[in-house]
C-alpha cells in the first residue's frame, strides 16, 4: 500500500475521531442537564407530597365541621321513642317483641357497617328496625325516611340488603322439604288430629300486587284487573310455611303454578313420601296434601268432589271437612299480612326485587312462629289497608280420571263418617 493511500485513511480516521468526540461531548452535556432536571423534579415532588399530607391532616381534623356534603335530618323516633317506651309500643311498630328483635339482629349481624372518616355508619339495630318497620307498615318510603331521619334511597337499600341477608342466613326456617322422617311424622300427626290421616299439608295461593315493566305487564294482569305475582304455599298444621313458590305472573292459575313447581315433583318422586303409606280399609293411603277445586285432583293432592246435584250427603260433608281444613292456609296468609302489612298493600319496589322481599317475610313469619312470638289479635281484627282484598277468582281445574286417586278419596270419605 502506497503512502498516498495511508495518508487518506489516516485523515478519514481523524475526521471520525473528531466527530465521535463531538457526539460524546454533546451526550455528556445532555446527560448532565437531564440529571439536574431529575433532581429538581424530585425535590418539587417531595415538596408537593409534604403539602398533600399536610392538607389531608387538616382536612381530617376539620371533617366533622363540614355540613354541605349531606342533608341534616333530625329524628327522635328510634333514638328516643322506641328505646324509652314499653315493650307493647315496640311490638306494635316492629311486629315482634324486643327479645325476638335482639335474636334477629344476631342472625343478620353481617349488615353491620363500620364508621368512616366522613360519617358515622347507621348502627345495626337501627338498620334492622328500618327494614322491619318498612315491611310491617303501610307508610310510604318518604314518610319512613322522615321518621327515621335517613334518605329515601337509604330506606330502599336497607330493606333490600336486609331481605338478602335474611335469605342467606335464615333460609333453613322455610326450606322444610324434603322433610326428615321425624318431621314428616309430626306433620302427618298434626293433620291426623284434625281428621285427615296421611295429610302432610294444605296448599293454597295468594296474589300480591306488583309493578311490572310495561313490556311484560300483560302477563301479570290477573282476572281482577290489577298486576300481581302469585305466592303459592304449602302450610303445616301449625300454620308454618313448608314450601313457597313465588314469582309466577298473575295471569296464571294456581294449578298451573303447582304443576310447574318442584313440590309436585317431590310428592311424586321422593322415596320417603311415596313409601310412607298407611293401610285404611284395605287401601294403601300415601302421603298427600289438600287443596281446593282450583288444583288438579291426584293421588298426592286431595281436592273436594266436583259439585253436582247428584252428590251424596256424605260426600258433601267430606267436601266441607276438606274445605274447613283449608282454613289453615287461609290463616297463614292472614297472619302473614297482619304481621307484614307491606304484603297486603303490594310491593312497590321493582318487580325483580318483589320475590326476595316476599320470601324474606315468609322466613321471618316462620322464625317468629317457631320461637312463639304470637301475633297481636288486634292486628287481625283491625281493618287492614289491603289493596288485594279482591283476590282473583280461581277457576275449577280440569281433572283426568284417576281410579286409584278416586279410591283413596272414597276411603277417606268413608273414614270421615265414623
Amino acid at each position: 500500500m502506497d503512502k498516498t493511500m495511508l495518508k487518506k485513511l489516516f485523515l478519514a480516521y481523524c475526521v471520525h475521531v473528531e466527530h465521535f468526540e463531538s457526539v460524546q461531548s454533546n451526550y455528556d452535556s445532555v446527560l448532565t442537564l437531564y440529571r439536574k432536571r431529575k433532581r429538581r423534579n424530585l425535590m418539587i415532588l417531595q415538596h408537593l407530597k409534604k403539602k398533600q399530607l399536610l392538607c389531608l391532616e387538616i382536612l381530617q381534623q376539620t371533617a366533622s365541621q363540614r355540613a354541605l356534603w349531606k342533608l341534616k335530618r333530625r329524628s327522635q323516633f328510634w333514638e328516643i321513642n322506641c328505646n324509652r317506651n314499653n315493650d307493647q309500643f315496640f311490638k306494635e311498630h316492629f311486629r315482634m317483641s324486643r327479645a325476638s328483635f335482639d335474636i334477629l339482629c344476631g342472625l343478620v349481624s353481617k349488615m353491620k357497617r363500620a364508621d368512616t372518616n366522613w360519617r358515622k355508619a347507621i348502627e345495626l339495630q337501627k338498620r334492622v328496625a328500618i327494614a322491619l318497620f318498612t315491611l310491617g307498615s303501610s307508610l310510604k318510603y318518604r314518610e319512613i325516611s322522615e321518621l327515621f331521619g335517613v334518605g329515601i334511597s337509604t330506606v330502599c337499600e336497607i330493606v333490600y340488603e336486609f331481605c338478602e341477608e335474611v335469605w342467606k342466613t335464615m333460609s333453613t326456617y322455610i326450606n322444610k322439604l324434603p322433610p326428615k322422617k321425624e318431621d314428616l311424622a309430626e306433620y302427618i300427626s298434626g293433620y291426623c288430629k284434625l281428621g285427615h290421616p296421611q295429610c302432610m299439608g294444605v296448599i293454597d295461593g295468594y296474589h300480591i300486587k306488583v309493578r311490572p315493566n310495561a313490556t311484560v305487564a300483560k302477563e301479570y294482569l290477573n282476572n281482577r284487573g290489577w298486576y300481581s305475582i302469585i305466592l303459592l304455599a304449602l302450610v303445616d298444621y301449625r300454620c308454618r310455611f313448608l314450601y313457597v313458590n313465588i314469582g309466577t305472573p298473575g295471569l296464571c292459575t294456581y294449578s298451573q303454578t303447582y304443576n310447574a313447581s318442584a313440590l309436585r315433583v317431590l310428592l311424586n318422586n321422593n322415596e320417603l313420601l311415596t313409601g310412607y303409606k298407611k293401610e285404611i280399609d284395605g287401601v294403601e293411603i300415601p302421603v298427600y296434601i289438600i287443596g281446593d277445586s282450583s288444583f288438579e285432583f291426584s293421588k298426592s293432592l286431595m281436592t273436594p268432589y266436583p259439585v253436582s246435584t247428584s252428590l251424596t250427603e256424605n260426600k258433601k260433608q267430606f267436601n266441607n271437612k276438606l274445605l274447613a281444613c283449608k282454613k289453615v292456609a287461609d290463616n297463614a296468609f292472614r297472619h302473614l299480612k297482619a304481621r307484614f302489612r307491606r304484603i297486603g298493600i303490594g310491593i312497590d319496589n321493582r318487580k325483580g326485587n318483589a320475590p326476595l322481599i316476599i320470601r324474606s317475610t315468609c322466613i321471618l313469619y316462620n322464625f317468629l312462629n317457631e320461637i312463639n312470638d304470637n301475633i297481636d289479635e288486634k292486628w287481625l281484627e283491625m281493618k287492614q289497608v289491603d289493596t288485594n282484598c279482591q283476590n282473583p277468582t280461581n277457576t275449577v281445574a280440569y281433572c283426568e280420571d284417576e281410579p286409584f286417586a278416586e279410591e283413596i278419596r272414597d276411603t277417606l270419605c268413608r273414614l270421615s263418617e265414623r
